[in-house]
């Protein structure tokens, strides 16, 4: 009878570990970007995070935590507040507050002006409710480029 016992316990093992084995994590990216709350030593960010689930089944989000980093230096960190669900091959954009140091967001603001261009890169992992062997790591590249603006032609 001991014998059944650890026979059932191991496709038990086995069915959850090919249930929930197979789980890829999220693609994440930046959906937008705007000014929340300033302050004289810090600016509330808020960051629309879209997150698309490339798995066949339902992820819930317990939380998300990532870093910000923009044009290589790292502006901040942010993390959801709230457990979400992202249904299976599909998506949804969360809001996330991110705090930065004021000194931080006028250097990068600064650059901004002299490369007309903003990388950014968002690191992190995704905590997921019905899961239990850890979170899921991602890591997201993107870039901006601001518009050329016209030149006025010169003047004869």
């Amino acid at each position: 009878m001991r014998r059944w016992g650890v026979v059932g316990g191991g496709l038990w093992l086995a069915a959850c570990a090919g249930a929930f084995g197979d789980v890829e994590p999220p693609e994440v990216s930046l959906a937008g970007l705007a000014f929340d709350q300033p302050g004289l030593f810090e600016q509330r960010l808020r960051l629309d995070v879209r997150l698309r689930n490339p798995n066949g089944v339902p992820l819930e989000v317990a939380r998300v935590l990532f870093d910000l980093e923009m044009n290589d230096h790292r502006l901040g960190r942010g993390w959801t507040t709230t457990g979400f669900d992202v249904p299976a091959f599909g998506e949804a954009v969360v809001p996330v507050t991110v705090v930065v140091p004021t000194s931080d967001l006028i250097e990068r603001i600064l650059e901004l002006g002299t490369t007309q261009r903003l990388d950014y890169r968002l690191i992190g992992e995704a905590t997921l409710r019905n899961v239990t062997f850890g979170p899921l790591p991602f890591e997201r590249d993107g870039s901006f480029a601001l518009p050329q603006t016209p030149r006025e032609p010169p003047t004869t």
